[in-house]
């Protein structure tokens, strides 16, 4: 199952969270069973996606797989940092699978 939280894009997904809120809210409630996120750092709210991947590493719910899809270089780079400091690895720098998978 992918997961998008993103306030803007439409991409083709089986869940798509427009906020943070609602975007911990699935991640959490569908923990184990979300395949792949498509994460975007600019979000409607006062949270970013870098806020809700910090989340998701802290309880533990961040799926395998993470595409940052985020056009914000200083965001990307926020996200991308956290995901390599937590053993994901990236061959292009937007996709992103935990070690060892």
């Amino acid at each position: 199952m992918y997961l998008l939280i993103d306030d803007v894009r439409n991409f083709s997904s089986d869940i798509i969270a427009r906020t943070a809120k609602a975007g911990k809210l699935v991640l959490k409630q569908l923990s184990g069973h979300i395949d792949e996120l498509g994460i975007d750092h600019d979000l409607t709210c006062l949270e970013t996606g870098y806020n809700v991947v910090l989340w998701a590493i802290e309880n533990d719910c961040l799926p395998d797989k993470v595409q940052v899809i985020s056009m914000n270089p200083v965001g990307r780079k926020a996200i991308v940092s956290v995901l390599l400091d937590n053993g994901y690895q990236s061959k292009d720098n937007t996709n992103f699978v935990r070690e060892g998978d």
